[in-house]
């Protein structure tokens, strides 16, 4: 009597299931075919956000490559090092303490 009961209370909640998700599931007609997708021609004319007009590499630069290596290997010895120092007395102005790193994360 309690097995009947039982399944005859969660058929209707298993009916009601079934509807609510046939709902909210997507069309057919609205789900895009591979027919349907825009051209590859009209991606390439849009514009790209950052990237500029030219495409070619400028001819100089400001700061060597090894000028600017040495810079982030400095900066990410610093970083390690402030980690380590928070990992050794993690508080909440050990967290919040500024670096001393010229580059900002």
């Amino acid at each position: 009597m309690m097995f009947l009961m039982i399944l005859f209370t969660s058929l209707p909640v298993l009916l009601l299931s079934c509807l609510m998700f046939k709902a909210a599931a997507p069309k057919q007609d609205a789900v895009q075919t591979p027919k349907q997708k825009p051209e590859a021609e009209t991606f390439a004319a849009t514009p790209r956000f950052f990237v500029a007009e030219s495409t070619g590499r400028p001819s100089h630069s400001r700061l060597p490559v090894e000028v600017l290596l040495s810079q982030i290997e400095r900066h990410v010895r610093l970083e390690q090092a402030a980690a380590e120092t928070y990992l050794d007395g993690p508080t909440r102005e050990a967290l919040h303490t500024p670096t001393a790193s010229a580059l900002l994360n």
